[in-house]
């Protein structure tokens, strides 16, 4: 196991700016709103020559006075119990404040390793003496995470500090299933990370929008690794309400382009919505493969299922191919069948067609039925090749790509997909073209 370092201080310190300083890329939001951060963020990065994992964390306030407030405080703890180091934060512009000291005291308490991090100590800036800063009773590093200033510093002294943990090392890249949760806000994609990993690893309320950053939370179980991203819930563009919303919507989209399988969540106790239907379409439209979760099923009373499943049926028609697990996150019935499920799917979206094999179903597809006539004259196909993988890319060579209608085109796959299943994946077509080729002594006019 690598070593885990958490980042913890009062909200609005800077946490964030210095995970992504130390990540190198935008990994947390970063608003100038106090409580942006509520869930655990895990990344995965190198200090001084020592790869770690860094935990942000939401705002620690030992005193909460909301149930938002507390449930952060919560994980923020739950950080500081599970790190091998943890990096605290204060504010030099705003000085000490009784909550750092509270902090202070709660860190002593926990016997971890502390480094005390003056934040926001920029070059040239007014800001309170850093004397304030030694009544915590921790060592004191003054830095900028947003300027880069004492960072060089700060990773030297915490890797010398660091005890690589006994065991062997687990790479977080090295996960067998990549998945993505999507869906609308409060359809209950963090209930179902919880159920799936067994843990209270995500913040549940009814308030939409509770998840703002993408959440990385590594499950092992039945000798599957999976690696599953919890994300924002995803409003429609006319919805998103300020820059912080429009940034959660951001953190979604580039979490599916790191997942293998999109998991889309669906609120069984409401109406199957045309935003639903957008987010299926956009998995399909980035290639990944696709689970469609039915979640809330707890609630259906006599007759709502077989309504809902078929009102399903017709707004997922575009993408039929993809598999419908039915559960309730809430109570477990049927959780234990997505992973195998999305297992399955992770096959699909890497598997492989010999090329012999795409040209005998090519034969039989054109004996079956031959491409229409389009102005006057018919396409002739050559051959079929297999590409590429996730998504599976298959080039036909023919006389005439414009001669190869796009209702063929899905007479095509749909045979191809009865021959060859691809559960839960869509497929790439090309269509290049390609001259016949003459016989031997006849020569092209």
């Amino acid at each position: 196991m690598r070593p885990l370092i958490a980042i913890v201080g009062r909200p609005n310190v800077g946490k964030s700016t210095l995970l992504n300083r130390l990540a190198g890329r935008t990994v947390a939001l970063v608003a100038d709103t106090p409580g942006v951060t509520r869930d655990r963020i895990f990344v995965e990065c190198s200090l001084a020559g020592q790869n770690v994992i860094l935990v942000d964390t939401g705002g620690l306030d030992p005193h909460p006075d909301d149930d938002m407030s507390r449930a952060a405080v919560e994980q923020a703890q739950t950080a500081i119990e599970h790190a091998d180091f943890v990096l605290f934060l204060c504010d030099a512009k705003d000085g000490l404040h009784p909550i750092d000291q509270s902090i202070a005291d709660l860190l002593r308490k926990s016997k971890k390793k502390v480094l005390c991090l003056v934040n926001k100590s920029d070059p040239g800036a007014a800001f309170r003496e850093e004397w304030e800063f030694y009544h915590l009773g921790l060592e004191l590093l003054p830095i900028s995470a947003a300027h880069g200033t004492g960072i060089e510093q700060m990773t030297q002294d915490v890797a010398e500090r660091l005890v690589r943990p006994a065991g062997e090392e687990e790479d977080l890249h090295d996960f067998h299933l990549k998945l993505c949760l999507l869906g609308r806000p409060n359809v209950g994609k963090s209930s179902l990370a919880n159920a799936l990993s067994g843990e209270k690893r995500q913040i549940v309320s009814t308030t939409p929008g509770t998840t703002r950053d993408a959440v990385d939370i590594a499950i092992r179980n039945r000798g599957t690794s999976c690696l599953l991203v919890d994300t924002p819930g995803v409003r429609r563009k006319r919805s998103v309400a300020g820059g912080l919303e429009r940034m959660s919507v951001v953190a979604a989209m580039r979490s599916l382009e790191r997942a293998d399988v999109a998991v889309v969540v669906l609120d069984g106790s409401d109406q199957f919505a045309d935003q639903d239907a957008r987010l299926l379409r956009l998995v399909q439209d980035r290639g990944r493969g696709l689970c469609v979760v039915v979640n809330k099923i707890d609630l259906w009373r006599s007759g709502r299922r077989k309504k809902y499943l078929q009102d399903l049926a017709r707004g997922m028609r575009f993408v039929a191919w993809a598999p419908v697990v039915e559960l309730s996150a809430l109570t477990g019935e049927g959780v234990d069948r997505l992973l195998p499920q999305a297992d399955r799917v992770q096959q699909s979206v890497h598997k492989r067609v010999a090329t012999a094999d795409l040209n005998r179903f090519v034969s039989d597809s054109l004996s079956n039925l031959q491409p229409p006539l389009v102005r006057g004259k018919r396409a002739k196909i050559f051959y079929i090749t297999q590409a590429e993988v996730n998504p599976p890319t298959f080039i036909a060579w023919v006389n005439d790509p414009a001669r190869v209608p796009r209702n063929y085109q899905r007479y095509l796959e749909n045979r191809l997909r009865k021959r060859f299943p691809f559960p839960g994946t869509p497929l790439r077509w090309i269509f290049k073209k390609r001259r016949a080729r003459t016989k031997p002594g006849r020569k092209r006019r």
